[in-house]
């Protein structure tokens, strides 16, 4: 039998769905790597900076203990891409979950668990923000492999 060209397989797929078909593979290519994960359950610092604080300091208090945390799970510093993926769960009031993951990516660049937000540094982000009865934040982190062409 024939295959059909890629293009035309496309054709009645919406962005929507490629997002959500590209996260799927991603989150699957996660859970196959290297990964590792961070549970920090309540007191934690906070994770929307207080009106008297800025941004900086919570990314600093955050980078604080992941590093500690980092240390005495044996995570490794980053050497390479990483892929990342975040669970907040919260009981108080709803945070933003793009601030949240702003804040969180920065804090591991600060702590050496990834190298940069920039694309060529970290792939797959996801933030998944939900209620629940104690607040807590999952990182999962997964090494990439680096694509080394060969030329000949």
């Amino acid at each position: 039998m024939p295959r059909e060209p890629l293009e035309r397989l496309l054709e009645t797929v919406s962005d929507e769905e490629l997002e959500s078909l590209r996260d799927a593979i991603l989150r699957e290519e996660g859970r196959r790597r290297s990964q590792y994960r961070l549970i920090v359950k309540e007191p934690h610092p906070p994770l929307v900076p207080e009106k008297d604080q800025d941004s900086d300091s919570a990314v600093t208090r955050w980078a604080k203990l992941l590093t500690w945390l980092a240390k005495d799970a044996k995570i490794p510093r980053a050497d390479g891409k990483r892929g990342v993926s975040i669970r907040v769960a919260f009981s108080g009031s709803r945070p933003d979950g793009q601030a949240v993951g702003i804040l969180l990516q920065d804090a591991l660049v600060e702590a050496g668990l990834l190298i940069g937000r920039m694309p060529e540094w970290v792939d797959a982000t996801a933030t998944e923000v939900r209620a629940a009865e104690e607040s807590s934040v999952q990182i999962e982190l997964w090494d990439r492999p680096v694509y080394d062409p060969v030329w000949e």
